[in-house]
């Protein structure tokens, strides 16, 4: 079909039925590739389970953040974005880093734990919640880091969380 600008004499003609069938197949062919793509793209957008994995993530806090010396203080790191029957981050190592007072974070101490599985393949169980505590003395601010390793080398490290130790006056 031919549209026109002008007026609404003349603006359409006829076509040959050759024509009209090629433009009929191409609109079949057009529909068809929209009727398939469609599918997968609102599979893909609603679907939850097509959404991309989580990356982990290691979230640390300090309980309590700020006290007089001696202070005996609870560091918990929380780990999101891994699958509960994840292998890899079954008894996975932890090391937990603390800087004292007027060090850097690379001269920091560290703690490290590497738990082994003893249990069957089919018994996998992923912590999330892991836990320290410890006692300061020295007066000073002191930061904390938590680094979970799996089997595979996989480090997820945590934020550095802040504690305050205080002079008593």
């Amino acid at each position: 079909m031919i549209f026109g600008t002008g007026n609404c004499e003349g603006a359409m003609k006829e076509s040959s039925p050759t024509a009209l069938q090629g433009s009929r197949m191409g609109g079949a062919a057009l529909i068809l590739l929209l009727l398939i793509g469609l599918p997968a793209r609102a599979a893909h957008k609603d679907d939850p389970g097509s959404a991309p994995p989580k990356s982990p993530k290691v979230v640390l806090s300090a309980s309590p953040a700020f006290g007089f010396s001696p202070l005996n203080v609870q560091i918990v790191g929380t780990l999101t974005g891994v699958d509960p029957r994840d292998a890899n981050f079954c008894h996975a190592e932890t090391t937990w880093i603390r800087v004292d007072p007027g060090s850097n974070p690379e001269k920091g101490s560290r703690l490290t734990e590497a738990p082994r599985c003893l249990h069957g393949e089919g018994e996998i169980s992923v912590a999330t919640t892991f836990s320290k505590t410890f006692d300061l003395y020295l007066p000073g601010p002191y930061l904390y880091q938590l680094l979970i390793t799996g089997k595979d080398g996989t480090q997820v490290r945590s934020n550095f969380v802040k504690v305050e130790v205080m002079r008593i006056p």
